[in-house]
C-alpha cells in the first residue's frame, strides 16, 4: 500500500500500512487533531497594592502605615468586603534619598507593607478600589483575574475539542469514500492562560474603572481513527 499524507488545515490525514512496533496501527487510519478555545469572564480578582509613608523615623513611619491598615480594615467592614480576604504582608522600612543641591540627601524613612484582596464577585472591583483610594492607599498593582471552578470549563472545552476530532475525521473518511472505524488511541493536551491587568495609581487621582479580561482556555486531543476496508 502506497503512504500518502494530506494536510489540510490545522490536521494531518495519514493512510498507511506501518507495525504495531512504532505505536501505530497496521491497518488504514485517519489521526486528526481535536482543537477547542473558548473564552470565560472571569469570576474571582486579587488585587495586589501597597500602604506606604515616608516620615523622619522608622517608628513614625511604622506608625502611620499601621493606622492607613487599621483604617482600610474598618472601611471594608462598613462597606461589606470580608476582613478576611485582605492579606497583609510585613512591613518593610528603607531610608528615603532625594537630590538636594546635587548631593542625596536622606529625607526620611519610608515604610511599605504590600497587601492584597481576593475579590469573590467581580461586580465589586470598582466599588473596591474607590475605597482604597479613600484610604489614601498609594500603590495599586497587579490584577489576577481567575475562575472559581476552572475545572468546569476545561471539562466543557475539552468535550468540544473531542466533538471537533470526531467531525473532522468523519469529513476526511467521507471525502476519501471510507468508512469511519473505531478509536485506536487518544493523545491529549490541556493549556490554559490567565489575563492580568496592571496598573499603578496614585491616591490623589480619581480611581480608573476596570474592566476585566476574558480567560482563554485552550484544549485539545491528537486521536487516531481505524478506517473499515
Amino acid at each position: 500500500m502506497n503512504l500518502f499524507k494530506l494536510v489540510i488545515a490545522t490536521y494531518l490525514v495519514t493512510t498507511a500500512s506501518v507495525s504495531i512496533a512504532d505505536g501505530l496501527p497496521s491497518q488504514p487510519y485517519i489521526s486528526v487533531s481535536g482543537i477547542s478555545k473558548i473564552q470565560v469572564k472571569p469570576d474571582t480578582v486579587k488585587i495586589s497594592f501597597q500602604a506606604t509613608a515616608t516620615e523622619n523615623s522608622a517608628e513614625s513611619a511604622k506608625l502611620v502605615v499601621d493606622k492607613q491598615v487599621q483604617l482600610l480594615l474598618s472601611k471594608l467592614q462598613e462597606n461589606g468586603f470580608e476582613e478576611s480576604l485582605l492579606t497583609r504582608g510585613d512591613i518593610q522600612l528603607r531610608p528615603e534619598y532625594e537630590m538636594i543641591q546635587k548631593k542625596q540627601t536622606q529625607v526620611g524613612i519610608k515604610a511599605t507593607r504590600n497587601l492584597s484582596y481576593e475579590l469573590g464577585n467581580i461586580l465589586k472591583t470598582n466599588a473596591l478600589l474607590e475605597l482604597l483610594v479613600e484610604v489614601d492607599i498609594a500603590n495599586i498593582g497587579q490584577f489576577r483575574y481567575s475562575l472559581k471552578q476552572p475545572d468546569e470549563w476545561h471539562q466543557k472545552a475539552r468535550d468540544l475539542a473531542v466533538q471537533d476530532s470526531i467531525s473532522k475525521a468523519e469529513q476526511l473518511a467521507e471525502s476519501y469514500q471510507a468508512e469511519l472505524g473505531k478509536v485506536y488511541s487518544v493523545r491529549y493536551q490541556s493549556n490554559n492562560s490567565q489575563p492580568m491587568l496592571m496598573r499603578s495609581a496614585e491616591s490623589n487621582n480619581a480611581p480608573a474603572l476596570y474592566q476585566e479580561n476574558k480567560i482563554t482556555i485552550n484544549e485539545r486531543v491528537d486521536t487516531i481513527f481505524l478506517l473499515i476496508p
